[in-house]
């Protein structure tokens, strides 16, 4: 741990949590200054992919290879920014994992894809349909192993017995993503849903009897993102040395996408933490730990920035070293959040999200 970091955490553990605050404002500020803009942005970004499917599938010109490659590039970037948000309108009708099936460390989204491709299953072919099956066969990471081979080559609309079929299962993941992600952000938008029960917390309440519960709800979905980024997206592609890496474990991958994932993730929870202007909440004492945030989450970026993608086809010992040492950072930052910041803001900091799941 950087002695930097070190040196806050010990210092704001001495501090006093603040007593019956009112958390309202730091909520309001995440879901208008963040939540509802980058949810609003991943809406457009997947409402762009089915034509993007449409137009590579009819021609594999170079122009159309590249317009795919960026859009589904962008809806790549947007979800990651969005995918901490593991509360309300992006976990029901269980959204989040039909948006991307993670982790799947024994292959069961490919094994499922297999027996697709084996029957010939019609009801992949369309968005209505599809959306009723595994989530491990609807979702981006279905995507991914269909549209692009292991060299992370497009090869969605080549030449082939099963090109049609191919492009009417890309093309309803596709329709299914847009439909997922624009629901998620009407909800979102909506001032009479889930953004009201967080902001109008009280006896009345059936979720959150006060704005402390609802801000706990908010602050550790942040810290449990980071969990996840750590343990489900980097620890498994390092594995447990250097000669048994595999990168190929990188979230999107295959789409020569991991390292922008992997940022977009990142970024997408300091500039949440940003939105939520959190430093009147904050002892004097423990305002440069806000800072410090920033400079670890500075530094994170500035290393994942130094790796050349496709990661799984330019791993090197360099390349483990430095994604080891985003991994080591991680765990800095998430001590910060939970030790140094939650609890000097009198909230519940431990607690990890995918408990129970």
């Amino acid at each position: 741990m950087r002695a930097s970091v070190l040196g806050i955490v010990l210092s704001v553990l001495a501090a006093q949590p603040a007593v019956a605050a009112d958390f309202n404002n730091a909520i309001d500020n995440a879901i208008t200054g963040y939540i509802r803009p980058a949810t609003a942005q991943f809406a457009i970004s997947a409402g762009k992919l089915p034509d993007a499917v449409q137009m590579v599938c009819a021609d594999r010109s170079e122009a159309n290879l590249q317009a795919f490659r960026e859009a589904y590039s962008a809806t790549i970037h947007d979800f990651s920014r969005i995918q901490f948000l593991r509360f309300g309108p992006l976990l029901e009708e269980d959204r989040l994992s039909r948006l991307a099936f993670l982790p799947d460390p024994r292959g069961i989204g490919q094994r499922q894809i297999r027996k697709i491709y084996a029957a010939k299953d019609a009801t992949a072919l369309s968005a209505e349909t599809l959306k009723d099956k595994s989530v491990a066969v609807q979702s981006l990471t279905a995507f991914d192993l269909i549209a692009f081979d292991k060299d992370t080559n497009v090869v969605l609309g080549a030449a082939g017995d099963m090109r049609e079929f191919t492009c009417s299962y890309a093309g309803a993941i596709a329709q299914n993503t847009a439909q997922i992600a624009a629901a998620v952000a009407a909800d979102w938008q909506d001032p009479d849903g889930y953004s009201k029960l967080l902001l109008t917390a009280g006896p009345e309440n059936d979720l959150f009897r006060s704005s402390k519960e609802a801000m706990e709800t908010v602050y550790n979905a942040l810290t449990t993102g980071i969990t996840v980024v750590k343990d489900q997206d980097i620890l498994p592609a390092l594995g447990s040395s250097e000669a048994k890496a595999k990168p190929r474990r990188v979230p999107f991958s295959r789409s020569a996408n991991g390292l922008l994932y992997l940022s977009g993730e990142l970024a997408g929870i300091k500039y949440a933490v940003v939105s939520m202007e959190l430093t009147p909440l904050l002892p004097e004492e423990n305002h440069r730990a806000l800072d410090t945030l920033d400079f670890e989450f500075n530094n994170i970026q500035n290393t994942l920035l130094a790796l050349q993608a496709p990661i799984r086809q330019t791993f090197t010992d360099s390349s483990y070293n430095q994604l080891r040492a985003v991994s080591l950072t991680l765990s800095s930052v998430h001590y910060l959040m939970t030790n140094g910041m939650a609890g000097p803001m009198g909230l519940a900091g431990g607690f990890n999200a995918l408990d129970g799941d």
